[in-house]
C-alpha cells in the first residue's frame, strides 16, 4: 500500500521542518511503510522529545482493534529503518521518544546522500540516441514545457527518462516521474500527480489547488509519461501549475502535442536505420542505431548472437522494414530464438502476426505491434480513421491535392481533408516532408501495413483504390503531353519521379481484374517518355505484357494503341526489333482504325527507325518521308522534328553526310522552338556526321550542346550515347585520358537494359584498349559486340562499320597474327556482357 505521505508533511509543517527533511519523511515510502506506521509516526511527533506509552501508541494506532505487542514493535523497526535508530528510542521498556533534534539531523544527512526523484530504473540498456539526449537537454534549459512527440513505440519515455536522470542537479526539488498510461479518468491525472510527489488530497480543498500551493515554492521537474489519451485533463494541469509555479519545468511525452501557450514540441525520430543499399559494407549496418538495439536485445535472448557477414543484408533489411521503431525491433529480436535473420526478414510481411512476444509486465498496449497501434488508432475520429485508412494506397508519399481526391467521399468532406491530414500529423501518424515548394505526406511502413488491413476491413477498398488510380492516370496525362515544350517537361518528369511508386501501385491495382486493364493500358502508353528517360525498359515491358494479357480485346481503342506503341518503342530500345515492329504495328492498325493520324505518324517513325537498325535504309526513308508528309499535313512541329532527325540519320548511316547535315540542321531549327532535348537528338546525330567527315572540334562542340540538352531532361539513354560519342571523338583526337574518362562517366548512367548503348559502349572501349597497343584486348571485346549485335539484329551503320574496319585491320597488323587476333576474338564471343563490362573496366 502506498503512504499518505502528505498528510505527514502537513502534520510535520509546526515542527518546522526543512523542505528537505519533510521531503525525505514524505518520501519514505521507498522501503513500503504501511498506513499503521505513519499513523504511529504521527502519535510519536505529535509528542516529540515526551514519552509515548506503549498502550497510549495502541490505542491512538489502531483504535479498538485488539493487536499484539510485537505488531508495534515490527512498526517501529520499520520507523527507524527509515530515519535511523536514534530518532525513535526506547524508554524503559514502558515505551518510545521522538527525538526532533536527532531527526532533523538524519533527515539532513539522508537528503544530502539520496538523489531526490522516484525514476524508475531501467532493466536494459539504453541505446544510441546521442544526438536527441543533447538537443532535449538544450531545449529544457530555455523553456519550462516541453513535449516530445512522436510515434507509438518509438523510444519516447525512454528517451524522456535517459534526458531527466541526467537533470537532478538542475532540479534542487527533485526529478518526478508520472506514469499516466493505466490512467482511464481525466479527472485522476492530478492525483497521479500528487501520488508521485508523495501528496494526498485535503479535506474541503481542490486537488489541484493543493499542487499549485505547494509547488510555488519548489524547483523540479514533472516527467508526465504517455499523455495522448488524456489531453484536455493535462493541457488544463500543465497550464495552471505553469502559470502558478514559476520554478516548474514539464517534460511530456505524447503521441500529440498538449497545444497550450508555451509549449514547446520535440519530434523523437525513429532510431537510424541502414541504408538501402545491396553493397552497404558490414560495418556501416551495424553502426545504426536500430541494429545495435536489435543485436542487444537478441543477446539477451541467444548470449552468443553475432552477425556475420552473410547476415548483415537482413539485419539491414529487417531494421529498415521496422521503420527503426524501437519497440518492433525490440519485439522483433526475440525471434533469433527460433529463426534466422533472413527467415525473419521475409516474415515480417506478416509483422502484425510475428512480433507478439512482448515483456509479460509491459502495458498491455507494448506487448504486440498491432496492440501499439491500435492505441493511437482507438484514439481517432471517424472521419480521421477514414482518411488514415484511405491514405494506405499511396506509395512513396503523396500531395494534398491527391489526398482530398483519393481519401474524399459521402463521408469525407474534401474541403476538410486538409485539416485531418494535419491532425493526423499531429498525431504522429502521418508524416509531412517539404520539398522546394511542395510538401509531400507519407506513412511509416509499419503504419502502412495496419491501414491498408483497416481498409480491406472497411469495405473500401476497391472505390478508394479505383479513385487512386484515375488520380494518376489524369496526372500522367497532364504531365507527359506530348504537344508540351520541354521546359515544360523537364519539371512534369521530375514531378513523375516523386510520384513513381504511386503508378506502380496503379498499375497494379489494373492488374488485378479485366475490367480495370484497360485504364492500366492508357497510364501504361501516357507513362512511354517517362520510362525511355529513365531508362526503365524493362519494367515498362512487364507492366504493358501483364495488361494486355487479360484487358478485353472487344475495348481496342486509344489506350491499347498507345500503351502497345510504348511496349513497341521499349523493346526497340532493347534491341528486341522483331517484338518491336509487332507491337508497332498493333498499334499503327488501332490508329489507323481511329483515323488518328498524330498516332499514325508515331506507328510510322517507329516502324522506320526498325527498318533502319535492321540496316534496310531504303525501306526507312520510304517510312519516314511518309510521316513527315502527314506531320506537314496536321501542322505537327514535334513529329515533323522527329521526322527530320530520322531522315538525317538515314543519309548519316548511307555515307551522304551533305545530305545528312542538311536535314540536321533544319531538325535543329524546327527543335529549337519545342525545347533543348528535342534539338539535342539532333545535335548529337549531327555531331557523328562531323565526326565522319573528320571535323573533329565541331563533332566535339555539337555532342558537347547535344549533352546539355540530354540532362536537361535527365534523359539517361540519351547522355550515355552521347558520352560514348564524345569518348570516340577523345579517342580519334588522341586525347585517351579524356576517352576513358567520358566511357567510365557513360557506364554509370546507362539503362541496365539498353543492350546497343553497351555494345556502342564496348565498341569504344575496343578502340580505347587498341590505343594502349593492347591489341588482344580490343578483339575480345569486339568479338562480344559483334554477338551483341547479331542477337538484337541489329548491324553498325555505315560510318560506324567503316572506323570499326579501320581499327580492326590495325588491331591485326599489331598482332601481327590473324590466328591469335581470331582466338581472342572467338573468347569476348562467349562473354556474357557483364563480364565484357567487367574486362574492360580492368584494362
Amino acid at each position: 500500500m502506498t503512504v499518505p505521505a502528505a498528510s505527514v508533511r502537513y502534520r510535520f509543517a509546526r515542527f518546522e521542518l526543512q523542505p528537505d527533511e519533510r521531503r525525505l519523511l514524505a518520501n519514505s515510502e521507498a522501503v513500503h511503510l504501511g498506513p499503521h506506521a505513519f499513523d504511529l509516526l504521527v502519535a510519536l511527533v505529535d509528542r516529540a522529545g515526551h514519552l509515548v506509552t506503549k498502550d497510549e501508541l495502541l490505542a491512538q494506532v489502531w483504535g479498538k482493534v485488539v493487536v499484539e505487542e510485537n505488531t508495534l514493535q515490527a512498526h517501529v523497526s520499520a520507523l527507524r529503518k527509515v530515519l535511523g535508530p536514534e530518532v525513535i528510542t526506547t524508554v524503559s521498556g514502558r515505551g518510545y521518544r521522538f527525538t526532533l533534534d536527532v531527526a532533523r539531523e538524519a533527515c539532513a544527512m539522508a537528503s544530502a546522500r539520496a538523489p531526490m526523484h522516484n525514476l524508475p530504473q531501467p532493466l536494459t540498456s539504453f541505446i544510441g540516441r546521442d544526438r536527441e539526449i543533447a538537443e532535449v537537454r538544450q531545449w529544457l534549459a530555455t523553456t519550462r514545457l516541453l513535449t516530445l512527440s512522436g510515434a507509438g513505440g518509438c523510444g519516447k519515455t525512454r528517451l524522456a527518462l535517459q534526458v531527466a536522470g541526467t537533470l537532478l542537479d538542475r532540479h534542487p526539488d527533485g526529478v518526478w516521474f508520472v506514469e499516466l498510461a493505466p490512467l482511464g479518468d481525466p479527472s485522476l491525472v492530478a492525483q497521479a500527480v500528487a501520488r508521485a510527489l508523495g501528496m494526498a488530497e485535503e479535506s474541503g480543498q481542490d486537488l489541484l489547488e493543493t499542487l499549485a500551493q505547494w509547488l510555488a515554492s519548489r524547483q523540479l521537474l514533472l516527467l508526465l509519461d504517455n499523455a495522448e489519451h488524456l489531453l484536455d485533463a493535462c493541457a488544463r494541469l500543465a497550464d495552471t501549475l505553469l502559470r502558478r509555479c514559476a520554478r516548474l519545468s514539464l517534460l511530456v511525452t505524447s503521441r500529440e502535442r498538449l497545444g497550450i501557450e508555451g509549449e514547446l514540441t520535440y519530434r523523437v525520430p525513429s532510431l537510424s536505420v541502414p541504408q538501402a543499399r545491396p553493397d552497404a559494407p558490414g560495418e556501416e549496418v551495424l553502426s545504426c542505431e536500430a541494429a545495435r538495439l536489435f543485436i542487444d536485445r537478441a543477446r539477451l535472448q541467444r548470449p552468443g548472437f553475432e552477425v556475420t557477414a552473410r547476415d548483415a543484408a537482413a539485419l539491414a533489411s529487417i531494421c529498415r522494414r521496422l521503420d527503426g521503431i524501437a519497440l518492433a525491433i525490440e519485439l522483433a529480436a526475440p525471434r533469433v530464438r527460433v529463426m534466422s535473420m533472413e527467415e525473419l526478414s521475409r516474415r515480417l510481411d506478416d509483422r502484425f502476426g510475428m512480433l507478439t512476444g512482448g515483456s509479460r509486465t509491459a502495458l498491455p498496449r507494448h506487448r504486440t505491434l498491432r496492440s501499439l497501434v491500435d492505441w493511437s488508432h482507438e484514439l481517432l475520429g471517424e472521419a480521421e480513421k477514414a482518411v488514415f485508412r484511405r491514405v494506405s494506397v499511396f506509395a512513396g508519399g503523396w500531395t494534398l491535392q491527391a489526398a482530398e481526391r483519393v481519401c474524399s467521399s459521402e463521408n469525407v468532406d474534401r474541403a476538410g481533408v486538409l485539416d485531418l491530414l494535419t491532425s493526423l500529423a499531429d498525431k504522429n501518424l502521418v508524416l509531412t516532408e517539404t520539398l522546394g515548394d511542395d510538401t509531400r505526406f507519407s506513412l511509416l511502413e509499419t503504419m502502412r501495413h495496419y491501414a491498408q488491413d483497416r481498409l480491406r476491413e472497411s469495405g473500401e477498398d476497391a472505390p478508394v483504390r479505383d479513385r487512386h488510380v484515375d488520380f494518376f492516370l489524369e496526372m500522367a496525362g497532364r504531365l507527359l503531353d506530348p504537344r508540351q515544350t520541354d521546359s515544360e517537361l523537364q519539371a512534369k518528369l521530375l514531378r513523375l519521379d516523386q510520384e513513381h511508386d504511386n503508378v506502380r501501385a496503379a498499375l497494379a491495382w489494373c492488374e488485378t481484374a479485366p475490367a480495370r486493364s484497360v485504364k492500366g493500358l492508357g497510364l501504361a502508353g501516357q507513362l512511354h517518355w517517362f520510362w525511355r528517360m529513365r531508362g526503365h525498359y524493362g519494367e515498362g515491358r512487364g507492366w504493358i505484357a501483364r495488361l494486355l494479357a487479360i484487358a478485353p480485346d472487344a475495348e481496342r481503342g486509344d489506350a491499347h494503341a498507345s500503351a502497345f506503341h510504348a511496349a513497341g518503342a521499349l523493346a526497340y530500345l532493347q534491341g528486341d526489333y522483331a517484338a518491336a515492329e509487332a507491337r508497332h504495328r498493333e498499334a499503327f492498325g488501332i490508329w489507323s482504325q481511329l483515323g488518328h493520324r498524330r498516332g499514325i505518324v508515331r506507328s510510322l517513325i517507329s516502324l522506320g527507325s526498325i527498318a533502319n537498325s535492321r540496316g534496310e535504309l531504303s525501306a526507312a526513308r520510304g517510312l519516314y518521308q511518309n510521316a513527315l508528309s502527314i506531320a506537314r499535313e496536321i501542322d505537327d512541329r514535334r513529329s515533323i522534328s522527329m521526322g527530320l532527325h530520322c531522315l538525317g540519320m538515314v543519309a548519316h548511316d548511307a555515307g551522304d553526310y551533305a545530305a545528312a547535315q542538311a536535314l540536321l540542321e533544319e531538325c535543329v531549327a524546327v527543335s529549337r522552338d519545342i525545347g533543348a532535348w528535342r534539338a539535342a537528338l539532333a545535335l548529337s546525330v549531327l555531331g557523328e556526321v562531323r565526326h565522319a567527315q573528320g571535323d573533329l572540334e565541331a563533332a566535339r562542340d555539337l555532342l558537347l550542346d547535344a549533352l546539355e540538352g540530354h540532362r536537361a531532361l535527365w534523359d539517361r539513354p540519351g547522355i550515355a550515347k552521347t558520352l560514348v560519342g564524345l569518348a570516340t571523338v577523345a579517342h580519334d583526337g588522341g586525347d585517351i585520358s579524356s576517352a576513358k574518362s567520358r566511357l567510365r562517366e557513360a557506364l554509370d548512367i546507362m539503362p541496365t537494359g539498353d543492350a546497343l548503348s553497351h555494345a556502342a559502349w564496348l565498341d569504344a572501349f575496343a578502340g580505347l584498349s587498341l590505343a594502349f597497343t593492347n591489341a588482344t584486348c580490343a578483339a575480345r571485346l569486339w568479338g562480344c559486340t559483334q554477338r551483341l549485335r547479331e542477337d538484337v539484329g541489329s548491324p553498325m551503320s555505315t560510318p560506324d562499320r567503316a572506323r570499326h574496319d579501320r581499327l580492326m585491320a590495325a588491331a591485326r597488323r599489331t598482332l601481327h597474327d590473324d590466328a591469335a587476333f581470331d582466338l581472342a576474338w572467338n573468347e569476348g564471343r562467349s562473354w556474357a556482357l557483364d563480364e565484357a563490362v567487367r574486362y574492360a573496366l580492368n584494362l
